[in-house]
């Protein structure tokens, strides 16, 4: 693998895999010692390999003791020992017969988990460690005395050499494999970690900007309604100008509810004086402040949940996600738009949907569902949420969201 993962960035069950894998090799290990000495009436130096089998059985002890506390995982204590198991294997091949044995190719699996699991440094001192090892045993090892012929020595060293085959091979198969598949998982989830930092560094530029702009446009907007309230005050009865004042005053007070929410939404407001209403209730104001800034768009509400509606908790961002897709809906298509809610007992489902070209045709407005889209999906990821943008039958943009009512839950 290029650029392979720290072990310490692997999960906890890819490490535990890591040390049945180890007991794996010491087991192949001990039921190859006692096949030899008492399947083959082999004479081997029982003692000092049972010493070995048994210091490796320590080792593999306190290796799974420190995983299980808490206190393993880190990478060049697992490059200690598989170094180990490495030095065991060739410790039990010394006493066998050395390079001659078939079963020295066993010291490929320590290389091989730890050119898996460590980074490259770790695994080219593995193989230089792995190397010298092999490199002793060929001038250095106690001879085996077989009391066979030629030809039956040769045969039983094939037998071992196919039997070492399949060992390593299931080995590798059945604890390699899962521990690269681990790897290559945890590389996608540090990937999707990334583009959820920068995905929230940009909601976080965005967020500051609107801080900002809401802390600009306060001053400039009390000074505006003041001002249209002396004027609606001097031109009471004005039938002319009555209505226009009128419907600037309303506009102004939305703008300041926008503005309040965008100062909740930033911790202005306590969460106690947060609002606790039944769901339906808070959908229909929703609602029905949407429609005062656009008034010309021709839509429906429909609430198809049972009733009594549950009680929530209002939160600023599920009143901008919807914002902003009605208010997509609302350019693409004014005429034909409804805005439907259902709910049960664990899930509110909302849908936005319009008779407009849709995502499939370019324009100006597919351009801007960019950062529109970007920042719903970021609110709906916080609540525990998702969208789905999907043709609506018969022509136009379905908008379907989901999310957990107990991200809602009154408080």
């Amino acid at each position: 693998m290029n650029n392979p993962l720290p072990i310490e960035w692997l999960h906890r069950d890819s490490q535990s895999r890591l040390v049945m894998a180890r007991w794996a090799l010491l087991a192949i290990e001990g039921l190859t010692v006692l096949g030899l000495a008492h399947g083959f009436a082999v004479a081997l130096p029982m003692p000092p390999m049972a010493a070995v089998l048994s210091l490796h059985g320590v080792l593999n002890l306190l290796a799974a003791w420190r995983l299980r506390s808490g206190r393993g995982g880190e990478p060049y204590e697992i490059m200690a020992e598989l170094a180990a198991d490495a030095a065991a294997i060739a410790a039990l091949v010394y006493f066998s017969g050395g390079y001659a044995n078939p079963f020295i190719s066993l010291l490929l699996v320590p290389l091989i988990l730890c050119a898996v699991t460590l980074p490259a440094v770790l695994a080219w001192l593995m193989t230089a460690w792995v190397a010298l090892l092999y490199s002793l045993l060929a001038g250095y090892y106690q001879p085996l005395t077989l009391a066979v012929t030629d030809r039956a020595a040769i045969n039983l060293h094939l037998a071992g050499m196919w039997l070492n085959f399949l060992l390593t091979a299931a080995l590798v198969a059945a604890f390699v494999t899962r521990l690269a598949q681990a790897l290559r998982q945890r590389e996608a989830d540090l990937a999707r970690a990334r583009e959820q930092a920068l995905r929230d560094e940009q909601i976080f530029a965005l967020g500051m900007q609107a801080a900002a702009a809401a802390h600009d446009l306060a001053t400039p907007l009390s000074s505006l309604r003041l001002a249209l309230k002396e004027l609606a005050r001097d031109y009471a009865g004005d039938d002319e100008l009555g209505p226009s004042l009128t419907l600037m005053a309303g506009q102004t007070e939305r703008m300041k509810g926008v503005l309040d929410r965008l100062a909740a939404a930033a911790g202005a407001v306590r969460a106690a004086e947060t609002l606790n209403r039944p769901l339906d209730e808070w959908l229909t104001e929703i609602y029905d402040h949407w429609r005062l800034m656009r008034p010309q768009v021709g839509g429906r509400l429909q609430l198809v949940g049972p009733l009594p509606a549950p009680r929530v908790r209002e939160d600023p961002s599920l009143v901008s996600v919807l914002s902003t897709l009605l208010n997509n809906a609302a350019d693409a298509s004014p005429a034909d738009l409804v805005l439907m809610a259902d709910w049960n007992g664990a899930t509110l489902g909302l849908q936005v949907l319009d008779r407009g070209p849709g995502l499939g045709r370019a324009g100006d407005k597919a351009e801007g569902w960019g950062v529109g889209l970007m920042l719903v999906r970021a609110a709906l990821d916080r609540l525990g949420g998702g969208i789905d943008l999907t043709p609506r039958p018969g022509g136009g943009l379905a908008a379907r969201l989901h999310l957990p009512l107990s991200s809602l839950a009154a408080k």
